[in-house]
């Protein structure tokens, strides 16, 4: 644990400075337009957001938004068609929505070690009795391979009993799943961050325009990841 503390106090002195120019360049009228708050870390994020970048406290949350809109149109990127990128930019405005891009962060006082380790205690156990509940209801074998995926199994009753079974299998996989802790993803110096949503961006799901919008999100993230520890 000592020596946990001693890397994350060396990790904060390149920022140190900058905590300091914060204080010393910024204006009041900058620093109630910057949203700036007090903690540190936060402050060089905000500091360091892209051009037309803006941050917002807003109930709980912080909200980094990019300030000019964007299209974005939601499609299986995984099987988009070969096409000329004017096309491409035509089809997400014609049928694409105009929306903005925005990162949201839900945000609470900082977790303390002992909190940390007693949620994953806990999320360690719930997720053995999902991984044993197929067993538990015999289930195994229905499972149906075709409509399946990483992120969700199906299983699919030929009979009435097996129809109960699975039913029942449902009920209790989602009593376990509302008792997992959701674990911060990451921290700051005096909160912890749970991502909610990052909205107008290119992923499995969506393409935007103009592209720039996208690269500018997964910087301001990798922004966060860079000067923010667990």
């Amino acid at each position: 644990m000592k020596t946990l503390i001693i890397k994350l106090a060396i990790c904060m002195i390149p920022f140190l400075p900058l905590c300091s120019k914060l204080c010393a360049q910024n204006t009041e009228e900058d620093i109630i337009k910057k949203g700036y708050i007090d903690d540190a870390i936060i402050n060089i994020i905000i500091d360091h957001l892209p051009n037309g970048w803006k941050f917002k406290n807003e109930k709980g949350c912080f909200i980094i938004q990019r300030q000019d809109s964007i299209w974005e149109l939601s499609e299986n990127t995984l099987n988009v068609p070969i096409e000329k990128r004017e096309d491409k930019i035509k089809r997400i405005q014609a049928n694409g929505k105009k929306t903005v891009s925005e990162i949201i962060i839900k945000f609470e006082d900082k977790w303390d070690f002992l909190k940390v380790q007693e949620a994953t205690i806990n999320n360690t156990s719930v997720s053995n009795d999902i991984r044993l509940l197929p067993d538990k209801y015999k289930i195994t074998g229905l499972k149906d391979a075709s409509l399946s995926s990483k992120e969700k199994v199906v299983y699919t009753p030929k009979t009435d009993e097996e129809k109960n079974r699975i039913s029942n299998y449902n009920a209790e996989l989602k009593q376990l799943k509302e008792k997992i802790i959701k674990i911060p993803d990451m921290s700051s110096q005096k909160y912890s961050l749970f991502v909610i949503a990052k909205n107008g961006c290119n992923d499995d799901n969506h393409i935007v325009y103009p592209d720039a919008a996208s690269v500018e999100l997964y910087t301001v993230m990798a922004l966060f990841r860079e000067v923010c520890g667990k």
